[in-house]
């Protein structure tokens, strides 16, 4: 029987070891728990600034994008004339670059018809010209 009295007070002082460990550690709990009950009291106040400067800057940037479009309105005849000026002058570069091919071809047309009047053909007049290189 002492060995049964022994063996139950060895499971008490290990019980009662455990029953210490236990508390110290829900009492850290309670602590941590206490220290998030103060932060979620404090939070309507905070969460208040953030909703209040949120507001703020959706109104500021609504004023942004409001002179942005003002401004953008501004410009928009500047576009379209840059734009106008643009088509004008593909215009007259297209034109001018007809007109150009137009005289070149008249006067390759021009010069052929001389050497055909003089009698010349075009091999003839090559090959002429070859000859008189030669010498």
């Amino acid at each position: 029987m002492l060995a049964l009295g022994v063996g139950v007070l060895i499971f008490s002082i290990a019980f009662a070891v455990l029953v210490g460990y236990l508390s110290y550690t829900l009492y850290g709990l309670t602590k941590v728990i206490n220290g998030v009950g103060k932060t979620v009291e404090q939070l309507p106040d905070q969460l208040d600034d953030v909703f209040e400067e949120t507001g703020n800057i959706l109104h500021e940037s609504n004023k942004t994008v409001a002179d942005l479009n003002e401004k953008m309105r501004t410009l928009n005849p500047l576009f379209e004339m840059t734009e106008d000026i643009t088509e004008a002058t593909r215009r007259f570069s297209s034109s001018l670059a007809e007109t150009t091919n137009e005289l070149k071809e008249k006067k390759d047309a021009a010069k052929d018809e001389s050497r055909s009047r003089k009698g010349f053909s075009k091999p003839f007049v090559f090959a002429r010209s070859l000859f008189k290189r030669s010498k």
